[in-house]
């Protein structure tokens, strides 16, 4: 059968003196304006953060978690910084009823009665957003506090306009916004989605926000996290039932640590060091790199099944292995060492598919009945005694991302999420929508990633920063759940091994290895989604196209320095609002 098939593409930024990308147009011009008042990069990555929270809350709230990756030029030096969510002091394995096994095919492993562990007062992880944003500024920004947060702060008193994007997230989305009265009061006019068109779309205010974001600006974080706000956080959460305390959110602080680093192809790919994709992405790309991916014609299916082996013997070990290792046995260096990764490598047929998930089967199941691998041999810690599985859950892909690169090659790189949970989660009168991340936990004993008090939770965000001899060349990062780390991958290697800007990078047909079905892009030619079915995969041919949340592939932006040419090279999704703007 013949039909036409969809090939939209964006043009590529170049600037000499500062890039930015985010995923709404607010955002971006906050972060570039910011840049040419004489901020860097983390001023305006801190104004951006901000400006997510007010204009996709719903992505990327105030109270949610996630991962910044920070390039400083003048030291020469990489920072991560860990605001992952934790669970309250208080949460334990057996704080919800297990009512079984999750429908097949959806984003978590088990059902929990009244879905408490996803949506109302017992899903709350620890706010971490607000903090991380402003300790970035604080060690490492520029500019006055105040002066970063005036975009965020106009947007949420004053409102900001309704685009498409919008509109079809909250008709898609409509019995969680309308489940909880604060929020749709806001995001519901007159009971409805807001209007996008006819221009001027519907403008929403968030005057709550506004006024927290006001304190903030003067006080820092304590705003949010002592006095007036975290008391009635308090409260709210024991008239509820929450475990969320006052006392998690005094104790609470990011934490700022050496990224994790693999080699792949003459670069170090950094991550932070946290349960993440980017623990996930390390191990591939040390499997990648044994690889001479150069040789291949690009997109082939020769290249393509070379690429669904290697990133599914990864997720194999994520599956089986990962989780909080301050909490529980996690065999890290033997998944990240190179002589475990290379091993893996001569593990990959070549010539036909071997690690294929059954059909009647989640991935995490398979994976788990079947020690595909044992990276505890080379790992120095101490096998533990009784095997752990980690069965990792799955957000549902309310995240954002954002990139920034300044004049000095500062250069910056955050993934954050919500975990934005449905029903009564946000505290009157705060401006605070809190986050439901206890659903990356797994709530049943003797997994890696079973719940326990104050315990990181396990997501798939990995914001990736690429150092060639010391010096940044790259930053990528998405939103797209569980999809967020093999799109990274590809998209490194498009810029890294077959020279691609980051917008040609962004725009190559790609396919996703995570699911029990391999999902390839329909934009790729019949003849090779033939032979990778040849070749024994078993494939789903999907149509990226314009939407929210996951849909079928992850949305990356990306940065490169083009050194030689001494410009900035930006590339972004092509079927979300996101946009680069430099100067």
């Amino acid at each position: 059968m013949l039909r036409s098939k969809w090939k939209p593409n964006k043009d590529e930024v170049v600037a000499a003196n500062g890039v930015v990308t985010a995923m709404q147009p607010p955002s971006a011009e906050a972060g570039l304006e910011i840049l040419k008042k004489g901020g860097n990069a983390i001023d305006a990555a801190v104004a951006m953060g901000f400006c997510n929270v007010v204009v996709e809350p719903y992505m990327a709230g105030i109270a949610g978690l996630g991962y910044m990756l920070i390039y400083l030029a003048k030291e020469g030096k990489t920072i991560a910084l860990d605001f992952n969510g934790r669970a309250p002091a208080k949460a334990h394995v057996e704080m919800y009823r297990v009512i079984g096994s999750a429908p097949a095919g959806g984003t978590h492993i088990l059902e929990v009665e009244d879905d408490a562990n996803r949506q109302g007062p017992l899903s709350v992880t620890v706010p971490a957003t607000c903090a991380a944003f402003c300790l970035a500024h604080k060690l490492y920004g520029k500019l006055p506090l105040e002066q970063v947060l005036e975009p965020a702060i106009h947007l949420a008193s004053e409102g900001f306009e309704a685009n498409w994007y919008l509109t079809l997230y909250v008709a898609n989305d409509f019995e969680k916004f309308s489940g909880n009265p604060a929020i749709a009061s806001m995001w519901l006019p007159n009971g409805r989605p807001p209007r996008s068109s006819p221009k001027p779309g519907e403008k929403i205010v968030q005057r709550d926000l506004g006024e927290l974001l006001k304190h903030i600006a003067r006080q820092g974080a304590d705003a949010m996290y002592r006095g007036e706000v975290a008391d009635a956080i308090d409260e709210f959460m024991r008239k509820r039932g929450g475990f969320l305390t006052r006392k998690d959110l005094e104790d609470y602080h990011p934490d700022v640590f050496a990224p994790l680093s693999m080699s792949f192809k003459g670069c170090d790919i950094k991550v932070v060091p946290t349960p993440s994709g980017g623990i996930t992405n390390l191990e591939t790309f040390g499997i990648w790199d044994n690889f001479d991916l150069a040789s291949m014609s690009h997109n082939s299916a020769e290249y393509l099944h070379l690429f669904i082996e290697t990133a599914r013997h990864a997720l194999a070990d994520r599956f089986r292995y990962l989780g909080d290792w301050d909490y529980a046995p996690v065999p890290l260096r033997g998944l990240l060492s190179k002589e475990y990764t290379k091993e893996l490598a001569k593990q990959v047929d070549t010539k036909r598919a071997v690690v294929e998930v059954e059909q009647d089967q989640e991935p995490w199941v398979y994976y788990m009945e079947r020690a595909l691998h044992d990276p505890w041999q080379y790992d120095p810690s101490p096998r533990p005694d009784k095997p752990f599985g980690s069965a990792v859950a799955d957000e549902p892909g309310n995240t954002t991302h954002l990139n920034v690169v300044d004049r000095e090659r500062n250069m910056v790189t955050c993934t954050h999420t919500a975990g934005f949970a449905g029903g009564d989660t946000v505290p009157p009168g705060t401006g605070v929508y809190l986050a439901g991340g206890m659903s990356w936990l797994i709530p049943k004993p003797g997994y890696a990633n079973s719940i326990a008090g104050w315990k990181r939770v396990l997501t798939n965000m990995s914001p990736l920063m690429i150092l060639r001899d010391g010096k940044p060349v790259l930053c990528q990062g998405a939103p797209g759940a569980r999809r967020i780390m093999n799109r990274g991958v590809q998209v490194v290697t498009n810029v890294l091994v077959f020279g691609m800007t980051p917008q040609e990078a962004i725009a190559q047909p790609t396919i996703d290895a995570s699911g029990r079905d391999t999902l390839v892009d329909s934009r790729l030619p019949d003849d090779t989604i033939a032979n990778l079915e040849k070749l024994g995969h078993r494939v789903k041919v999907v149509e990226q196209e314009p939407g929210t949340g996951v849909v079928n592939f992850s949305g990356p932006s990306a940065i490169y320095i083009d050194y030689e040419a001494g410009v900035l090279r930006a590339g972004v999704d092509i079927f979300r609002p996101a946009i680069a703007l430099g100067y």
